[in-house]
């Protein structure tokens, strides 16, 4: 499976070469931008990276859940809300949060030096997690976990689905979570669906059949 997702990412990664260039005929491109294959940003990420699947999403869980339920995954998802409290023990900050699911095609642009991930506006509804900060580290209280995990950053969140709520959130469990600020992500300059299915098109420039994209997310990763 992961040499037919690397390949997938390599062709994927040449439709979104061709559809920046294509892009930057069309509105005179002011600055200097470079496409490439995800690097995960951190070892443990990389571990996660390397086994985690990329062709398994939301709708899937909701439908196979006997099947897929503990099978590692990583989703993309922008962040609706987020609840921390301090732990009484173990020296952790304990964060519930809330995900709204979009698509990722696992490609990285580099502009002006600087890290843009582009994201799909659609996704597959809402997910959720518990997951964990060491205060000690990172000298933070549950006020700056609130704030690390504030609504619009953008989260590549790895972990197993435990289960599925009533309103159809799925729940998983963390492994890892990379964190993605506002001013590194956007909703609105590719639209595309999952790995595989769906061409992808420059929102608005090359493809007149796509809905109104959402509005911009942008955002700077913190590690």
């Amino acid at each position: 499976m992961s040499v037919i997702l690397s390949l997938y990412q390599q062709h994927k990664y040449m439709i979104r070469t061709f559809a920046v260039a294509m892009s930057a005929v069309t509105i005179l491109a002011s600055c200097a931008s470079h496409s490439g294959p995800y690097q995960p940003a951190t070892r443990p990420e990389k571990i996660e990276f390397a086994h985690d699947r990329l062709d398994v999403y939301p709708d899937d869980v909701r439908k196979a859940p006997a099947t897929l339920l503990g099978t590692p995954v990583v989703w993309a998802g922008v962040i609706l809300n987020s609840d921390a409290h301090e732990m009484d023990q173990g020296g952790k900050i304990m964060v519930d949060s809330t995900f709204e699911h979009h698509y990722f095609d696992w490609v990285q642009d580099t502009k002006d030096g600087d890290l843009m991930l582009s994201v799909s506006p659609r996704g597959e509804g809402r997910f959720k997690a518990r997951w964990y900060l060491d205060r000690t580290i990172y000298g933070v209280s549950a006020h700056h976990a609130e704030k690390f995990a504030k609504p619009g950053r953008l989260a590549l969140f790895y972990g197993v689905p435990e289960k599925i709520d009533p309103d159809g959130t799925v729940v998983l469990k963390y492994h890892y979570l990379r964190m993605i600020g506002m001013d590194h992500f956007t909703t609105n300059d590719f639209n595309y669906g999952r790995l595989g299915e769906e061409p992808m098109c420059a929102s608005c420039l090359m493809c007149k059949t796509n809905p109104p994209p959402v509005k911009t997310a942008k955002s700077a990763t913190t590690r």
